[in-house]
């Protein structure tokens, strides 16, 4: 049976969450009392979550009399939705400049060389230019980074962080990243590692395509990439973190990290399907469920269901759906635009147990089994994804899902014993 599906992504009973409320703060009410009687100065532990932009302003003075440059987007808030640089600027931060990644600061594609909120001059670190010049740090200290990523190498988020870092230091500059939460799971480690003859902007850093680290974490290890000094690089940690913490549990106000990055859902089927992006395949721009669909008008849902769902894959189901593009998220239609699909919808049961980058590959291998009019374009744009030239020339081989997986794991026993001294989380 083929199903129209559509997701919606809530963050939780509100009625639920007010009624434990209220019982934890009677709870802490009456131990308060009860301690009050004692002898000494009853210590109450805060055991809050807070992101590092938090953290960060609650210790303001390290940075109140520094030049200081932002790096950040629209995803740069606090819990209660003020922005990084309205909260900087309301501290008495001297903010020179923005920084703009892909996208723009308020992620709507507006390039303006002014912030119209604030009157601070923005310099755009997407199209012609990729990193800060010289002239840019010349009268800065100080590049703080904020932004929300989710986990990918191709999301090219990570290359302007990269970038940044590589620029700050070479030009003497410090930059503090403000630590965000992982979407995936934080221990997820998965993909071919880069190779340097398909690096771009979709894929810069030396890592595989799901590299287990929050942001604060890659910066860390990026740094030492780079051989800078620590003291070049500083991360704002989380607290009350650990690589245990459910994203969604922690009800964070949700804004796209980009225009096509609807739901915290989204980002956990990115890494799989992202791939489609070098193929004539729609990988659901332009639905309801960008990233999570995927099809096209020649394919038998009910068939390429079947055999996905016999790979047996953790955590995750195929289903059979329909589909119509009919959003334009950017200045380019979608793929198929208002033509519709026959696809699937990636339902993943269980986050920790699904592995994104082996379902990805297992969709490349199925997809070429079953459909005669499937291609890889030409361009070989899917090698810049995927880092390498070895994915796609191993799924127009046949090989097998498993030897596919195999080599891809061969290539990350150094990075994953590297990656472990960066880890700032448990």
């Amino acid at each position: 049976m083929i199903l129209q599906k559509k997701e919606i992504y809530y963050s939780g009973e509100k009625t639920t969450k007010v009624l434990k409320t209220f019982v934890v703060m009677l709870f802490l009410l009456f131990n308060l009392q009860q301690l009050s009687c004692g002898k000494g100065n009853p210590q109450i532990k805060n055991d809050k979550f807070k992101l590092g932009n938090e953290n960060l302003l609650e210790n303001i003075s390290s940075i109140k009399d520094k030049r200081i440059a932002v790096l950040t987007n629209q995803t740069g808030i606090l819990p209660d939705g003020t922005h990084i640089i309205d909260a900087l600027v309301k501290k008495g931060v001297n903010i020179v400049k923005i920084f703009s990644p892909e996208h723009g600061i308020r992620g709507d594609e507006n390039y303006s060389e002014t912030d119209e909120k604030t009157g601070i001059k923005i310099i755009s670190l997407y199209g012609g230019k990729s990193s800060p010049s010289a002239d840019d740090l010349r009268d800065v200290d100080i590049v703080i980074y904020d932004i929300q990523d989710v986990g990918a190498r191709f999301y090219t988020y990570t290359s302007t962080l990269y970038y940044l870092i590589q620029a700050a230091g070479g030009n003497g500059k410090k930059v503090i990243v403000c630590d965000r939460p992982m979407i995936l799971n934080p221990s997820y480690v998965a993909g071919f590692m880069l190779d340097d003859a398909f690096s771009s902007f979709v894929g810069s850093i030396p890592a595989p395509i799901c590299y287990g680290m929050t942001c604060g974490e890659l910066a860390n290890y990026l740094s030492a990439s780079l051989s800078l000094p620590a003291e070049m690089t500083e991360v704002s940690k989380m607290s009350n973190y650990s690589r245990n913490t459910d994203y969604n549990a922690l009800n964070l106000l949700w804004v796209k990290p980009s225009p096509s990055m609807f739901f915290p859902s989204t980002a956990i089927c990115y890494p799989a399907t992202c791939l489609l992006e070098g193929t004539n395949v729609s990988e659901g721009r332009g639905t309801s469920n960008p990233f999570e669909y995927f099809g096209a008008p020649w394919v038998n849902s009910e068939s390429l269901a079947n055999e996905l769902n016999s790979y047996g894959l953790g955590g995750v189901t195929f289903d059979a759906v329909t589909f119509t593009p009919t959003e334009k998220i950017s200045a380019y239609p979608p793929k198929f635009f208002n033509k519709e699909c026959n696809g699937i919808f990636i339902s993943v049961k269980d986050k920790n147990k699904f592995e994104p980058v082996k379902a990805g590959i297992a969709i490349l291998a199925a997809m070429y089994k079953l459909c005669p009019e499937f291609k890889i374009n030409k361009d070989n744009f899917i090698d810049k994804l995927a880092g390498t030239d070895r994915l796609r020339k191993m799924v127009l081989s046949e090989n097998t899902l498993q030897e596919i997986v195999a080599a891809m794991n061969e290539s990350l026993n150094s990075f994953n014993e590297s990656r472990m001294k960066y880890l700032l989380y448990k």
